[in-house]
């Protein structure tokens, strides 16, 4: 003979049958059932009107956060914009194409002289690797090594377009590795 299970019933462990009434109460009910909702609980016997739960979900609604304003940036602290013809850049582009061996970039004819810039620099290993990190990242980890990296490369990677624009911000191979 199989032995007796114990269960839960048998145990004297069940749930209560929930309740749920919808009709219609004073005023009162609807405070003291906002106050309920406060952390008082309801007493036995007490339930909560469809009016009732609305009053507490009104008490529970969290208050909407005032809109913070992007801080500005004071004056001197705004980032010069690129241009990417520059004269300032030729000496860069002297040195970009003569590391190029005095070729024209492939596939660079639709990207300015700033892009070729930064593209030769990418593709100049002695500054180590460049997938994974930006630009910026890259040239810091080189001058941390002490490999020399150009100055002008920095200064092209602070401006505003530098930053913010993934053309410049990220190395030749971003996005297809």
């Amino acid at each position: 003979m199989a032995p007796k299970r114990n269960t839960k019933q048998s145990a004297g462990l069940t749930q209560p049958t929930l309740s749920f009434q919808t009709q219609l109460r004073s005023s009162k009910s609807a405070k003291a059932a906002a106050t309920a909702g406060k952390g008082r609980g309801l007493r036995k016997g007490e339930s909560l009107s469809v009016h009732d739960v609305d009053a507490v979900d009104e008490i529970a609604k969290p208050k909407p956060k005032p809109k913070k304003e992007a801080p500005q940036q004071p004056e001197k602290e705004r980032r010069p914009a690129l241009d990417p013809n520059g004269k300032e850049w030729n000496a860069l582009w002297k040195d970009a194409k003569a590391e190029m061996g005095g070729m024209a970039p492939i596939h660079g004819e639709k990207d300015n002289k700033v892009q070729n810039i930064l593209r030769v620099f990418d593709m100049t290993s002695k500054y180590g690797p460049y997938v994974g990190i930006t630009r910026l990242e890259r040239w810091e980890r080189a001058k941390k090594w002490g490999l020399q990296p150009p100055e002008g490369i920095k200064q092209i990677l602070l401006t505003e377009q530098g930053e913010d624009d993934a053309v410049y911000r990220e190395s030749v191979l971003y996005g297809w590795l």
